[in-house]
């Protein structure tokens, strides 16, 4: 009995299918890029969302300390003060401080008026106040006086000589906010400059004396 021989119309098993068109490899291909864009667009915008999010909150705790010398008292009286002040939004972290005189550190009251006015008393009378600048917190719009004399704490004379002499006075330190962004502040220079962190302190430090 012979076999009916294969129909036309029906493949052989051995028969390979027939290669994809063109187009749709064209097709193919455009839709791989388009998911590799939607994936490369996602995590850009991943990663600005999150930049923009480090900025604000590094923004929210941003401090500004800015130096500065006076002639009179908040109340309008005669006195000399070496002033500092953030105008930030966050609290500075004082890791040191400086203040200079012709550009040269002084220790303390007692050396700024050695060094600027002849006085040679190395006792600074009680009446002029020092305050403390090294590892301090200063707040958001705190105000402190590095020094603070009034005229009935040392002669006309020597008054009179830190009066004239008070724009001679500087101040350099660095300062970081609660984030552990740092800044060094010099009198010299209009803004603070920022820094990576506060390398070692200076050899002569404000407080660091009488």
């Amino acid at each position: 009995m012979t076999e009916a021989a294969p129909s036309a119309s029906e493949p052989s098993s051995g028969a390979q299918s027939a290669p994809m068109p063109p187009r749709y490899r064209l097709f193919e291909l455009l839709i791989g890029a388009g998911v590799l864009l939607i994936s490369a667009v996602s995590v850009f915008v991943a990663y600005s969302a999150n930049r923009t999010q480090e900025r604000m909150l590094a923004a929210s705790v941003w401090p500004s300390l800015v130096f500065g010398t006076s002639d009179l008292a908040q109340d309008g009286s005669p006195q000399l003060s070496i002033d500092l002040l953030n105008r930030g939004v966050g609290p500075a972290r004082v890791r040191w401080a400086e203040v200079l005189y012709d550009g040269k550190p002084v220790s303390g009251p007692s050396a700024l008026l050695a060094a600027c006015c002849g006085d040679k008393d190395t006792t600074p009378d009680a009446s002029i106040v020092s305050s403390a600048i090294q590892r301090r917190v200063i707040g958001a719009d705190e105000w402190i006086q590095a020094m603070r004399v009034p005229p009935s704490s040392t002669s006309p004379a020597v008054y009179a000589a830190l009066a004239r002499s008070l724009p001679r006075v500087g101040m350099r330190l660095c300062y970081c906010s609660v984030l552990d962004e740092c800044w060094l502040l010099d009198s010299k220079r209009d803004e603070p400059e920022p820094v990576r962190d506060c390398k070692a302190a200076p050899a002569v430090l404000w407080g660091s004396g009488a």
